[in-house]
């Protein structure tokens, strides 16, 4: 597969060479040069962007820039931003040369590929610092599942078993191995872990009593449903229970009623939770219980009326930010003593154009910001928040998609760098507005401005000087994918890497299950 060749538009500029009557040459000729500057730079991040799409001599080159000190080695072995190609080859050399410490720098980056952490596996020794490169093997997120298979055959360390259980990509069939080994330091990492099966989960809820590991179980979601049908004795048992989605109205009713306010907490924020029940959350004492009330996107019109005058400040806020709240209860909320009620009422999805324009008067900046960040203010009211002082404000007026162009470029102008990016980050800021911003004296800035989707490749390639390292290995990665002659072999392997191996063997989890929802 070809590499595609995006060709950039002849531009003028100072050196001759660049005026090149031929447009079919400019792409070979603006690679060229790139190659030169990786080559020429202090620096090795311009020569790691363009090696995977080098190929031939040019790849010679730049690997010869990147590979032959061990010092560069090391430092391009930490960067978890550096191209799968060129951690590959870096998990090659140090198999060649034996260097350890030079594996645990790869194993320890979480951009290392697959196949660079299975070549770095099938090297490894016995010694002290090779156990550490186990362990980090078996935590790595990109470790293919046949390696750490072989790592848990292989072992009885406890720390690489914990690595295991901690590691998110390990398959069910795996995790069941390693509860059946009956490690009692090991079970509350089984219970939290996602892929964990049901039959597995059964199996720790009876080989213990420890109440960590049982509420871990309870909450997992697959959760036998038989766990959930009654209500456990501790109190972890019974936040769990409380939280999990699958528990019945009946056993929320009574979890609602629990001495422990975290218990009655959890039954508020669970929506399952019937509505019988959260009238007497309503008028609970605690008031983290009636913030969640507040919350929930089924609140019914009469709870609002109960809790929108209540003492803490919190379940008002919650209340006027929810979009289950009624519109007539926001002309309340705009008056409310608490500036954070009234800046939460300016972030209701239907707050209504005339409450928009009180809102954008109050004393308080962050209320008038919360009106400025919106995507539908009334355009009188975006001009009379573009004329305000504050900063926070005037970031608001400049990432607002209905902003006018010419109020983005004086914005552009202006002396906070805030104010700046936010013009940056507004996606209808047009390539006029941009232009003057390439020379931005924030790094970040300038690859945000690089990165725009209205800039031409031509206004992009004017940027391949930039001073700062890191940006300018943006900078030449993205010129290096549309400029390059042809598919390199590194190419090829970084390609397989991403696709062939992680995409189909790695499932896609949700974050693990320790924390509760706020």
């Amino acid at each position: 597969m070809s590499t595609p060749q995006i060709p950039i538009r002849p531009i003028a500029l100072a050196d001759p060479a660049a005026r090149a009557p031929s447009v079919a040459a400019t792409p070979r000729r603006h690679w060229r040069e790139l190659v030169g500057l990786a080559l020429e730079a202090d620096d090795l991040y311009g020569a790691a962007a363009l090696y995977p799409y080098a190929c031939g001599h040019d790849q010679e080159r730049l690997g010869a820039r990147l590979f032959n000190t061990r010092r560069d080695r090391l430092a391009l072995a930490t960067l978890s931003f550096a191209p799968a190609a060129v951690l590959a080859r870096l998990a090659a050399v140090a198999h060649e040369s034996s260097d350890t410490t030079l594996g645990v720098r790869l194993a320890r980056n979480p951009s290392t590929p697959g196949r660079a952490l299975e070549a770095l596996a099938a090297h490894a020794g016995e010694t002290d610092e090779a156990w550490r490169l186990w362990q980090l093997l078996a935590r790595h997120a990109n470790a293919p599942h046949a390696l750490l298979a072989a790592i848990a055959s292989r072992t009885e360390d406890l720390a690489v078993l914990r690595a295991l259980c901690e590691n998110v990509d390990v398959p069910a069939d795996l995790l069941t191995q390693l509860e059946q080994r009956g490690i009692a330091t090991l079970q509350r990492l089984l219970a939290i872990h996602l892929a964990t099966d049901e039959e597995t989960l059964t199996r720790l809820w009876n080989s213990t009593r420890a109440n960590a590991v049982r509420a871990q179980v309870l909450r997992h979601p697959y959760c036998p449903d038989a766990l959930l049908r009654s209500i456990p004795a501790s109190v972890p048992e019974k936040r769990s229970v409380a939280l999990h989605a699958r528990t019945s109205a009946e056993v929320l009713t009574l979890l609602a009623r629990e001495d422990d306010a975290t218990v009655r907490r959890a039954a508020a924020v669970n929506p399952g939770t019937p509505a019988g029940a959260l009238i007497a959350l309503c008028f609970d004492a605690e008031p983290a219980v009636r913030r969640a009330v507040a919350a929930r996107a089924d609140v019914a019109p009469r709870v609002v009326d109960w809790l929108a005058g209540d003492a803490d400040a919190w379940v008002r806020r919650s209340l006027a930010r929810n979009p289950a709240c009624p519109v007539e209860w926001l002309s309340r909320f705009v008056q409310d003593e608490e500036s954070g009620v009234r800046r939460a009422a300016s972030r209701h999805p239907r707050c209504p154009a005339r409450l928009l324009a009180l809102l954008a008067t109050d004393d308080v900046a962050w209320v008038r910001a919360g009106v400025a960040y919106r995507d539908d203010p009334p355009r009188a009211v975006l001009n009379q928040l573009a004329r305000d002082t504050d900063v926070d404000v005037l970031c608001g007026v400049a990432r607002n998609p209905a902003t006018s162009q010419a109020r983005l470029a004086r914005l552009a102008e202006h002396d906070v760098p805030d104010v700046r990016r936010a013009v940056i980050l507004n996606r209808q800021a047009t390539r006029r507005v941009l232009l003057p911003l390439r020379d931005e004296g924030y790094p970040l800035h300038r690859v945000l401005v690089f990165e725009h989707p209205n800039l031409t490749d031509a206004d992009r390639w004017r940027m391949r000087l930039d001073p700062d390292s890191e940006a300018r290995m943006r900078i030449f990665g993205y010129f290096g994918r549309t400029l390059a002659p042809q598919t390199s072999p590194a190419t090829r392997l970084a390609h397989r890497n991403i696709t062939a191996h992680d995409l189909q063997q790695h499932p896609v989890h949700d974050p693990t299950n320790m924390m509760e929802p706020r």
